[in-house]
């Protein structure tokens, strides 16, 4: 008796752990620094669905690649990974490790093609993400420094060189900028922020289909105007690096970062006091809205060796939904990829008035899908490039020979 009730209680209590193992649905994201944000996104579905419960795991974003991809082949991946988008997604479904969501998340039916063009196979064609935010990029700036100095918001080139070079008399950091260690892609980051108001908004086109390269007189100039910014960047430059230069202006020493709308919830998070918005990168022209890079920042797609798939699409389906992209844009502050979202925070909305004239982020979105990408290419050589050791040809010269390798315009 007293050994079929030890089997019965083995077999009660590993019910039981099943059960439990069965409602808990396991995601990865490179994004440590939403982490608080996210829980409570995650807490409201839980709260409504209180047999799943979401477990988030968080790797630094210079890991998360590396541990994704081994987590995968060795079939110890999570329920649900945030992917990278456009070409770095590409790897991924190629190699059978994710599963296309066409079906299962009907909701994608109701995100506009800038938002999934970063989950869309080049291979079939089918959806492998639920996309979170399609951000922009601009100039944050320091409100209480700009009223402190007397500087409105430029409205064009000459009034932004004007308003860093007082800025600097004063005493006052103009930008707070680096790319030392690893983080040379928020000095590409910068390029994404000044080059369309240099190149336009139907550039991108003209690369897409062959009629421009990085070589063209439009794209030289986007860089060289990045160039001609040293001045006005952090001291000792070269050995400033991506999250110095955060704290720059988090800590109110530096009046402006060129950046991407994640930065909006960041910046709030470290530091709830600072005072500050975003305006476009100014043309040399006040003729109307300027152009701004947009993209898929990435997505949330299904593992195949999920062992819990009935409770991840469901996950996924609330993430699609406009329940989540309202949690979004009011917990992390930047543009959900489903639009229909109220802009509570004065920032989102400054973001999202910048999206009357979008335009794709140029390296990412149509030049990161093979080696050597542009964007490897110019993280590798922009800091030669600013500090004058290389001139702004040569590195689109460079750009556009690694590019060519694989790169086909579309006819």
């Amino acid at each position: 008796m007293s050994l079929r009730k030890a089997v019965l209680g083995a077999a009660l209590l590993a019910a039981s752990a099943s059960s439990a193992l069965a409602g808990e649905v396991t995601l990865w994201s490179w994004r440590t620094e939403d982490q608080a944000a996210m829980e409570k996104i995650f807490a409201a579905f839980t709260a409504k669905n209180p047999d799943i419960t979401v477990k988030l795991q968080f790797t630094p974003d210079a890991d998360y690649q590396n541990r994704l991809s081994t987590a995968l082949r060795g079939g110890k991946g999570p329920d649900i990974a945030q992917l990278k988008a456009y070409g770095e997604l590409q790897p991924l479904i190629q190699g059978g490790y994710l599963e296309a969501l066409d079906e299962s998340v009907p909701q994608l039916k109701e995100f506009g093609e800038a938002a999934l063009g970063g989950s869309r196979s080049i291979d079939d064609g089918k959806l492998y993400g639920v996309p979170y935010s399609t951000p922009v990029m601009g100039v944050f700036y320091n409100t209480e420094i700009f009223e402190k100095n007397g500087i409105a918001v430029p409205k064009t080139y000459e009034e932004f060189i004007a308003a860093c070079t007082k800025l600097k008399a004063a005493g006052v950091l103009p930008i707070a900028a680096g790319g030392a260690n690893g983080s040379a892609w928020a000095l590409e980051i910068s390029v994404g922020v000044v080059g369309p108001t240099v190149y336009g908004g139907g550039f991108y086109d003209e690369m897409m289909s062959g009629k421009a390269k990085f070589t063209d007189p439009r794209y030289v100039a986007a860089l060289q105007r990045v160039k001609d910014l040293a001045p006005f960047y952090s001291d000792g430059f070269a050995g400033v690096d991506y999250t110095t230069a955060t704290q720059q202006f988090i800590s109110g020493k530096a009046a402006m970062f060129l950046g991407g709308a994640w930065e909006n919830g960041s910046f709030k998070a470290q530091n709830p006091d600072l005072k500050f918005s975003i305006f476009p990168f100014p043309a040399d022209k006040d003729d109307g809205p300027v152009a701004v890079s947009t993209f898929s920042d990435g997505s949330y797609g299904l593992v195949s060796d999920s062992e819990h798939k009935e409770d991840a699409v469901k996950v996924l389906q609330f993430i699609a939904s406009p329940e989540f992209a309202q949690l979004f844009a009011d917990n992390l502050g930047w543009p959900p990829a489903r639009s229909g979202a109220t802009a509570n925070d004065p920032v989102l909305k400054s973001m999202i008035d910048m999206q009357a004239k979008p335009t794709p982020y140029l390296t990412l979105v149509g030049f990161r899908w093979q080696t050597p990408t542009a964007s490897s290419i110019l993280q590798a050589e922009i800091i030669d490039m600013i500090e004058g050791k290389i001139a702004p040809d040569k590195l689109a010269a460079d750009m556009d020979a690694g590019v060519a390798t694989w790169f086909k315009p579309k006819q």
